[in-house]
């Protein structure tokens, strides 16, 4: 499969090459004014290391009740304490210093404006990308729009509120969805920022913010859900993407550039890049899903454990996922499964310590090779499906029939054939079998978008991570005759109804009144007193 690449741009890119006088050469280590700008390729190429450093981490799910590591998250725990740098914090604002440069200098370009103009577009939205990654991690911050020396004021600016920062952005990627083509227009390109993937972004800003600000009683949360889910709506409308049919390989190498595909972090041979998550995920205990993810996938007849006329049963070992969600055998390993051709255990002591494992991103190949080529989904078409379900849902605390088939039933759809397969969501069915409509849809959510590093950014922005953190980690029902080796209260802890205990709730705190935000970096506060940090740190 051919890929995009975006590489680095060598230093000797900018070098005078020619026979004059070394003191009249432009520098190396630099763009050039006088010899860059010039061009398409210009462009492009001082944009491409923002392609490089949008990769978010795979293990933000750590931070939340369904995953867990080789140990307890710091962030999930309660025990995070302030230190001196931040990666998000300095990668960002690197980025953002990149993309300022090319805002100064673009119009430069000896091209036409539609060209000027698409790459404007693409470095509009990595400004909104990272100014996002910013202000939902710690809130206010300093906002630089423009490149700074070493005797520029703002380098000693204050904190701008960031509901200021969000309506700019929103602003900027709203004009950029005008400037980029869409998907199919550009398809040469393949990797670039599309049309779709800003409108994405739209959506997806627009979402956590109009949920953050219902729930916290703030009157103007209806007019950031509107934005979510008319953009949204206009991707949805674009045609320009569809659910890819195989859940299993939309995740694996056959599924890469499918139509479901918005955006992806790209990794290949030829820059020498590998996908570190791949391995981990299966034997390097990245990354493991508990009981509380597993026990969310809905039974097949669409209703929750508990609710469900089909007793869940957790042994013998793999039981539980009779009769469930499909996506359940698609997402965890199903112990009996084939895994490199032989029937699937997962092994308490090297693999996972939940008992669980993920198969979604599972390449078996990867147990012994670490060098996977497999692209990272940034945003793909099912979470456009769900923006627009939920923020539908939001504005007015309802959803149609109508909207639900084009957005939660669609992801339901997929499975057409499947005899797990769910029935569709409805208002009849919810209200038959005493469901809430919410919680439905925030399920839908928390099932198929697992392990892609949405669920503590969803905790936090519904304002129930005081709830959800504090609670025990709780992995599979231990069963004895798979594992005869090992001994309860020696080499794992069960509690009193035999689920492998993982990191006891008494562990575990989440400060309301200060833990959800981060703190600024301690460095940045010693070198601006015009900082302040975020209360209770």
């Amino acid at each position: 499969m051919k890929k995009i690449l975006y590489t680095l741009l060598a230093m000797t890119l900018f070098c005078n090459t020619s026979c004059g006088d070394f003191l009249d050469r432009e520098p190396k280590t630099s763009l050039s004014p006088t010899t860059f700008w010039k061009t398409e390729s210009d462009l492009r190429m001082s944009l491409n290391i923002l392609y490089q450093n949008m990769n978010r981490s795979y293990t933000l799910d750590n931070q939340s009740i369904d995953c867990f590591g080789a140990v307890g998250n710091h962030v999930s725990s309660g025990s995070l304490t302030s230190s001196n740098t931040d990666g998000i914090w300095t990668t960002s604002y690197k980025q953002i210093r990149i993309i300022n440069d090319f805002v100064e200098n673009y119009q430069k370009a000896e091209v036409s404006v539609d060209i000027k103009n698409r790459y404007l577009g693409e470095a509009l939205f990595f400004k909104a990308y990272f100014y996002f990654n910013l202000i939902k991690r710690f809130g206010d911050v300093p906002y630089i729009t423009k490149t700074l020396d070493i005797n520029s004021p703002e380098l000693y600016g204050s904190r701008r509120a960031f509901k200021e920062i969000l309506d700019d952005i929103l602003s900027d990627l709203l004009k950029a969805e005008e400037y980029v083509p869409v998907k199919s227009k550009i398809i040469e390109d393949t990797g670039r920022i599309t049309k779709g993937a800003i409108q994405a972004l739209i959506a997806r800003i627009a979402l956590y913010y109009g949920t953050y600000y219902k729930f916290r009683g703030n009157d103007i949360y209806k007019d950031y859900l509107i934005i979510s889910r008319d953009a949204a709506k206009r991707l949805i409308d674009s045609k320009e993407y569809s659910l890819y049919r195989d859940y299993r390989n939309l995740f694996l190498l056959p599924g890469e550039d499918s139509s479901e595909h918005i955006l992806s972090y790209r990794y290949s041979a030829e820059s020498n890049t590998y996908n570190p998550r791949i391995r981990g995920v299966i034997v390097d205990f990245i990354e493991e899903p508990t009981k509380h993810l597993a026990d969310a996938f809905l039974c097949k007849d669409g209703l929750p454990i508990g609710k469900s006329k089909y007793k869940i049963e957790y042994l013998p070992v793999g039981k539980e996922f009779e009769n469930r969600d499909p996506r359940m055998a698609l997402t965890l390993w199903k112990p009996g499964d084939l895994f490199l051709g032989s029937p699937f255990l997962p092994n308490l002591a090297n693999q996972t310590k939940t008992g669980y494992m993920f198969k979604k991103y599972g390449d078996e190949e990867s147990f012994s090779n670490i060098n996977s080529r497999i692209d990272e989904i940034l945003i793909r078409y099912a979470e456009i499906l769900l923006v627009y379900a939920e923020s539908v849902y939001e504005i007015e605390g309802k959803i149609s029939d109508a909207d639900l088939d084009i957005s939660i039933n669609k992801l339901r759809g997929r499975f057409d054939g499947d005899l797990n397969r769910l029935p569709n969501l409805t208002n009849d069915f919810i209200n038959k079998n005493g469901l809430d409509m919410r919680e439905e849809i925030r399920r839908e959510r928390r099932v198929e978008l697992c392990f892609e590093s949405f669920r503590y950014d969803d905790l936090i922005r519904w304002k129930i991570a005081g709830i959800e953190l504090p609670q025990t980690i709780l992995g599979a029902k231990f069963d004895s005759k798979s594992y005869p080796n090992i001994i309860p209260g020696k080499d794992i802890n069960l509690d009193d109804n035999g689920f492998i205990i993982v990191q006891d709730g008494n562990s575990r705190i989440f400060d309301v009144n200060k833990d959800y935000l981060f703190p600024l970096p301690l460095r940045e506060l010693s070198l601006n007193s015009k900082l302040t940090q975020n209360p209770g740190w």
